[in-house]
């Protein structure tokens, strides 16, 4: 009997053993600090309990480098990628195989909290139905007639903001960005006025709670045995189910605007509503389809994360390179353009006519800053199939590919010499923005049929704000002060970005 129970338990630890042992695939080199048995985990640890450092997709950065920019495996516990970087196996996962690589059901569970069933953690049919109707909101129309006018209103938000703090000492960039984005996103695909940037405490709790619980379920991705961490309500746990609680209590006011107290959608208020929530009741009313209260709140969440976070990083990126001394000069180039773009009504918001070929350094500024600092700084994708890669190596059912775009935006190989540089001017010719670098080779906005619906919009936001700023400020770097990358979802800093703020004369 005690043998029997010997050989169990020695069973059990094996399988334990098995599956958290560091896996590789063949052909393909290991990542710096892999140990044998153990992956990256060891070197993972150290960093975390003794050096106190963020784990982030800088990591993945500095193997890239270190390996000569070529592809490697990395394991942590029980989990195991492939992490790719030649543009031509870029290509192939995200367009050639697009249907054999997918949102493995691992990533969705993990991130099924905060991202539902919403369009970034969906495959198929449910990912296909989802961009089909949002595509309406991001078409050129609604670039000129809709969103331009929005942008400015709030771009011009932010100068009455900096104009009260700029002489109260350093002030956080970041947290004014993201309130900007947080409310043009709302008013843009909602057509709700939110303001978080004048302090209002529901707008400002729901932000807080999504970059906490976003933090949180990035730690959780990493760890295959999260569920039991859940079922104990570990401390990471309680704040996921805390924050998702304030969201889901914020986005379901939205959805209740919609609704009568049966739950139905009220006819009235979808008469020429053109918002990403009018949008989608009318394609599922019209279609004769049936949805719950959750999935509007998740389609609602998913378009205000990437409408907030993606845009709001790249422009406190923008304001991190240029308060450093070899590119303020790129400030007096913006307040040159801005001049440009307001002509004779500077005090007047910009239009969209305003900005037509003559914002291109301004494009430069916002393309080059999302190069060196991408919004999602890496990914991955789980295969349906076996196959080979562009590069020989062999991909088989069930591997996980991951691409950090961070160390693709950076390779000499496809960026030249100077790639780590922050350089403008490389998107420029003639000066006008160049096309030479495509989706594959810059994939910042994802690229194949995932290509970002919200491209367009995200760079028209980004010269708004920049040349609003640039015609009524100048930016200079705090004492002392160093912006520290966050681990998360999205390119975040854990400790915002402190600038001084100059009224210009």
């Amino acid at each position: 009997m005690l043998l029997q129970a010997v050989a169990a338990t020695v069973a059990i630890l094996v399988v334990i053993l098995y599956s958290i042992a560091a896996k590789s695939t063949k052909g393909v080199a290991n990542h710096p600090s892999h140990v044998f048995f153990w992956g990256i985990t060891l070197d993972v640890m150290r960093k975390v309990l003794r050096d106190h450092t963020e784990v982030s997709a800088e990591y993945m950065l500095n193997a890239h480098r270190q390996l000569g920019w070529k592809a490697f495996n990395l394991s942590f516990l029980a989990k195991h990628w492939v992490v790719l970087i030649e543009v031509d196996d870029v290509k192939c996962f995200l367009k050639d195989k697009f249907t054999s690589c997918v949102k493995g059901p691992g990533f969705q569970a993990a991130f099924s909290e905060l991202l539902g069933k919403g369009i970034f953690n969906v495959n198929g049919s449910e990912w296909k139905e989802q961009r089909i109707v949002a595509a309406h909101l991001f078409n050129r129309r609604q670039l000129r007639d809709r969103m331009s006018t929005v942008f400015a209103m709030h771009a011009q938000g932010i100068v009455n903001v900096l104009r009260k703090k700029a002489a109260d000492g350093p002030v956080d960039m970041q947290k004014i960005f993201y309130n900007f984005t947080f409310d043009s996103i709302n008013s843009v695909a909602f057509n709700r006025l939110v303001d978080s940037q004048g302090g209002n405490p529901q707008d400002c709790a729901f932000q807080v709670a999504f970059d906490r619980c976003a933090a949180k379920v990035m730690t959780r991705f990493l760890i295959q045995w999260w569920p039991i961490n859940k079922m104990l309500q570990t401390e990471d746990e309680r704040v996921i189910t805390e924050c998702t609680k304030t969201i889901n209590e914020y986005v379901y006011n939205v959805v209740d605007e919609y609704l009568d107290a049966d739950g139905k959608v009220r006819e009235d208020t979808l008469v020429n509503d053109q918002t990403m929530t009018g949008l989608f009741l009318q394609y599922y009313q019209d279609e004769g389809k049936s949805y719950t209260k959750g999935f509007i709140r998740d389609m609602i969440l998913n378009f205000v994360i990437a409408g907030r976070d993606t845009t709001g990083a790249a422009l406190t990126s923008c304001i991190e390179f240029m308060v450093k001394p070899e590119y303020e000069h790129f400030q007096k180039k913006l307040a040159a353009e801005a001049a440009g773009c307001f002509g004779d009504h500077p005090s007047d918001p910009l239009t969209y006519d305003d900005m037509v070929d003559k914002s291109a350094m301004a494009e430069a500024v916002f393309l080059e800053a999302l190069r060196l600092h991408p919004s999602v700084p890496a990914n991955e994708k789980m295969c349906t199939a076996d196959f080979v890669l562009p590069s020989g190596i062999h991909v088989k059912k069930g591997d996980t590919l991951g691409w950090c775009v961070l160390a693709i935006n950076r390779n000499p190989h496809y960026w030249g010499q100077d790639a780590e540089e922050f350089k403008p001017e490389r998107w420029l010719e003639d000066g006008r923005i160049t096309n030479k670098y495509d989706d594959f080779m810059y994939p910042t906005f994802n690229a194949g049929p995932r290509l970002c619906l919200g491209k367009n919009m995200a760079i028209l936001e980004g010269k708004t704000a920049l040349l609003t700023l640039f015609q009524h400020f100048t930016f200079s770097a705090v004492d002392g002060f160093v912006p520290k990358l966050l681990s998360s979802v999205t390119w975040q800093l854990e400790n915002g970005m402190h600038v001084h703020v100059h009224p210009r004369a």
